[in-house]
């Protein structure tokens, strides 16, 4: 299940122009780059980001927790800057 403040959807729609209902399946893209958010983490609350695809915003960045029963909680997203592009497309040639 994937949760997100509407507040914040609403902030990050205006700034970013991206909608968090909408990039749901970039948690489904088999290369999407998953990394710890170490310089936004504390000890109460482990911040993760990836970099994706998303049908309908093509790449997008988005930062996120865990919640406690395992799904996920939205807490910003944008359209990817160019160092995540090629960090994605580094960790597509993996595969």
């Amino acid at each position: 299940m994937i949760t997100w403040d509407e507040t914040k959807r609403k902030k990050v729609i205006k700034d970013h122009g991206i909608d968090f209902a909408r990039i749901k399946d970039v948690f489904n893209d088999p290369f999407a780059v998953h990394l710890e958010d170490f310089q936004h983490s504390t000890e109460m609350e482990l911040r993760f980001n990836i970099i994706g695809m998303s049908a309908r915003y093509g790449m997008v960045f988005a930062a996120y927790v865990f919640t406690n029963d395992n799904g996920i909680h939205l807490i910003t997203a944008r359209g990817a800057e160019n160092w995540m592009v090629k960090e994605y497309e580094k960790h597509r040639k993996r595969f």
